[in-house]
């Protein structure tokens, strides 16, 4: 009998092994997360690879996930000689990777998106593992992109998604962790009223700054609200100019685990870089002021949450049309800073938090409406996928090694050939459980 064998994996016991690859920003590990959550729920080992300091690591581990590291470096924004190590480290982290699968008798690789996915998936290929991607972004970004050749199937969020990808695709929706589903519906009315402010994993700059202002204003003009009570996510880098931000506009401000006082100001404020609790947050808040990144926007419908969104208008216009897509259905408000004038810009904040937390009634519509656009099973349909594919013959790997560096050719200007083999584009099947999902768009930043 003729042909490559195939390679035969070490087994761990009777139990399939699931390696999730993935980091860098929330985006790329939030979902992965839910979909480790279901198929532990299902019986299944999950272990993750990301990058040795990348913030994966701590969230995995606090999961209680096995965590392992390969080097991994970005390819955009570099220069010529930037991308040129980018795309050494990329290789030698490749042969690494497919080391790692074998070691780990990996079933199947699950790949989130960003470079830091990269070498495992890579690896995965090289050692004849099925390899899968998850993309909840309505455009596939440009490491699943690239990846997809060597992917036997990508999960997305919409079907739009698939003209950027070189393997077949199933319309999941964006999974989302079930304590998020988990929160109770009604708004937790009291005496006071709460507020989560998230900046995503990132932070956001232009919140950070103009927020302070505009909440000491919201407070000055309504004294029928009661207490006010923020939780602020500033993000890492933006912590201490945060800080400084509620010090200038007179606004005495706790760090996270003090906790308010209820017999303490009318507005308080508590800070924290990063929230590792963020079901917790929103279960607690009546109106959450945010981003509008795709993998928090699932989250807030999740959870059924009124929110007040702030897109970040130069992310391609991405946030932007998430943002009037859950305006559209009633589900939130849109705030978009115009011109110069910061005054005018706080003004602008100032009254359309006023006219929200004035008005119960339409937080509570807001809430509902929010939460009919949540999509419950996109995990678990993610994770029937993951075992699907991990019950068939892999196809026979093609001789990656060779051709692994036409990954980022297009990304290198000419530097390096391009590929001469090529995937069939991708094709589209539908998850009649996945319809009338609201498709979110990448797009981070301050």
């Amino acid at each position: 009998m003729t042909g490559s064998p195939r390679t035969e994996r070490p087994t761990r016991g009777s139990t399939p092994l699931a390696l999730i690859a993935g980091g860098g920003s929330g985006g790329h590990v939030f979902p992965g997360l839910a979909v480790a959550e279901e198929l532990l729920r299902r019986g299944w080992d999950v272990a993750w690879v990301g990058v040795p300091n990348g913030m994966e690591r701590r969230l995995v581990r606090r999961r209680g996930l096995e965590f392992h590291a390969l080097k991994a470096k970005p390819l955009l924004g570099r220069g010529l000689v930037g991308k040129a190590k980018a795309l050494a480290t990329l290789f030698s982290a490749g042969l690494a990777g497919r080391s790692l699968v074998r070691r780990l008798g990996a079933s199947v690789v699950l790949g989130t998106g960003g470079y830091v996915s990269a070498p495992a998936v890579l690896g995965a290929r090289l050692a004849g593992v099925p390899t899968l991607l998850l993309e909840p972004n309505a455009e596939a970004g440009v490491a699943n992109r690239a990846l997809s050749r060597f992917a036997r199937e990508a999960m997305v969020a919409h079907p739009t998604t698939a003209s950027g990808l070189r393997c077949p695709v199933t319309v999941t929706g964006v999974p989302v962790r079930a304590e998020f589903f988990d929160i109770a519906e009604d708004l937790p009315w009291g005496s006071a009223t709460r507020m989560l402010v998230l900046g995503g994993s990132q932070g956001a700059a232009q919140l950070n700054r103009l927020l302070p202002r505009a909440l000491k204003l919201v407070s000055e003009r309504c004294d029928e609200l009661g207490q006010i009570l923020v939780r602020h996510q500033t993000g890492e880098r933006h912590l201490e100019t945060a800080g400084e931000a509620y010090a200038g506009s007179g606004i005495e401000t706790v760090m996270r685990g003090l906790g308010f006082k209820p017999d303490g100001d009318q507005l308080q404020v508590e800070l924290s870089s990063f929230l590792n609790n963020v079901s917790g947050a929103m279960a607690e808040s009546h109106l959450i002021v945010s981003r509008a990144g795709a993998i928090t926007l699932a989250e807030v419908c999740a959870a059924g949450r009124p929110t007040l969104l702030a897109p970040l208008s130069i992310a391609a216009g991405h946030q932007v049309q998430n943002a009037e897509r859950l305006a559209e259905a009633g589900a939130s408000k849109v705030f978009i800073a115009k011109g110069e004038d910061e005054d005018a810009q706080v003004e602008e904040l100032a009254s359309a938090l006023l006219a929200l937390l004035e008005d119960r009634r339409g937080l509570t519509r807001m809430a509902e409406a929010a939460r009919a656009l949540g999509r419950p099973d996109a995990a678990s349909d993610i994770a029937d996928r993951v075992e699907h594919c991990s019950g068939e013959r892999p196809r026979a790997p093609h001789a990656v090694a060779l051709y692994a560096p036409a990954v980022a050719a297009s990304q290198l200007g000419g530097l390096l050939p391009r590929a001469s083999l090529e995937a069939p584009r991708a094709t589209v099947t539908p998850n009649p459980s996945s319809s009338g999902f609201v498709a979110f768009k990448s797009g981070g930043g301050a």
